[in-house]
């Protein structure tokens, strides 16, 4: 089951919110503990952070649960709220400005988190110009194409990630990120959804080099 939009929305937006906030990655790991707990066994610090997101309620004996219709998306919500803290564990590259956003949008991908990769991304693509926006608006598409295939949809996957190549193939050089062989991946499982494949296992995000960025 796919996330509702403002489980989905919120998620991303605290996962994001962790690469720079403290507060916001103890939510995550709060979130993370409850679901190996299965809310039972919360430290107070937790409980709080929790109660703040608005999504859970306790039960008599202290026991903390999702509320309502999140009950229902427990599994989706864990799964992504364990992916997030794993990503966060990942030992950054050197570099800051685009680099650094580069760095993250790979960390996130390599954890499935596709969404999230798009809503990093998103931003910087609005203010870029020319190939590099080009180049950036490739990776946005790549990101959603996977997105659409953890949800289940193959004609999204495929025919986002068709745009993107395109993309890629044309601009990906205005970014500091070695992508040949990525190209040459994502090809690959792009000819195999055309043949009717399902979506295969995630091909590896590329990661920055310190080449500088040419707006930079």
């Amino acid at each position: 089951m796919a996330l509702s939009l403002p489980l989905r929305n919120r998620l991303a937006e605290l996962t994001l919110d962790a690469f720079h906030d403290d507060e916001a990655r103890q939510a995550l790991r709060a979130l993370a503990r409850f679901c190996e707990a299965d809310g039972e066994g919360l430290e107070a610090g937790d409980l709080a952070r929790l109660g703040g997101l608005g999504w859970f309620c306790v039960e008599a004996g202290g026991r903390l649960r999702l509320e309502g219709a999140h009950a229902a998306q427990r599994a989706a919500l864990c799964r992504r709220a364990r992916a997030a803290t794993a990503m966060l564990e990942d030992v950054p590259s050197p570099g800051d400005g685009p680099t650094l956003l580069l760095d993250r949008a790979a960390r996130l991908a390599d954890h499935g988190l596709y969404f999230e990769v798009h809503e990093l991304l998103e931003p910087a693509w609005i203010r870029a110009e020319g190939e590099e926006r080009t180049a950036l608006q490739g990776l946005i598409q790549v990101a959603v194409a996977f997105h659409h295939a953890e949800n289940g949809n193959p004609q999204g996957t495929e025919s986002l990630l068709a745009e993107g190549l395109v993309k890629l193939r044309a601009s990906g050089h205005a970014l500091p990120l070695p992508i040949g062989t990525w190209v040459a991946a994502l090809d690959a499982e792009l000819a195999g959804l055309r043949a009717g494949r399902p979506p295969g296992s995630p091909v590896p995000w590329p990661r920055p080099t310190e080449t500088p960025w040419p707006s930079s």
